[in-house]
């Protein structure tokens, strides 16, 4: 079993503030990736409570994923019953640009089960993007 561990920074913003409160401007959005193995008890539909709590700007939750359906009783337990949440299945041609347009509109926060390997310049444009449009991106991908 792998065992995932996390580190608190003391300096980080609160996600789920969408001013600044020092300076008064708006947060820039970030992105995060996650690695999972083959078999992790993790699954990427899981991240969208998380993903709820950024949500004070009332986007849309987005997940995309390779073929897999929407738990729609999941997402009751969740809580997330009353949150607008899109699931669309992307493939490994066309995910970079669906995210980069996901993001560009800046009308939702994102979970993306990422197929295949992500290059460095992939990356930096998914970061560059998220964080100019104030989008918080979750990126799940495989070992």
């Amino acid at each position: 079993m792998r065992q995932l561990s996390f580190e608190v920074c003391p300096q980080a913003v609160p996600l789920s503030s969408a001013q600044n409160a020092a300076e008064g401007s708006a947060i820039k959005g970030s992105m995060t990736e996650i690695i999972v193995s083959e078999g992790s008890a993790l699954q990427p539909f899981q991240l969208l409570p998380a993903l709820a709590l950024c949500n004070d700007q009332q986007r849309w939750l987005m997940w995309l994923s390779p073929n897999q359906a929407m738990n729609k009783q999941w997402l009751t337990r969740a809580g997330l019953d009353d949150s607008p949440v899109l699931h669309m299945n992307i493939n490994a041609q066309n995910q970079l640009s669906l995210c980069l347009k996901a993001l560009s509109a800046a009308r939702s926060h994102l979970i993306v089960e990422w197929s295949g390997c992500l290059t460095t310049q992939e990356r930096a444009a998914l970061r560059t993007c998220a964080e100019q449009n104030g989008t918080y991106l979750f990126i799940v991908r495989g070992e």
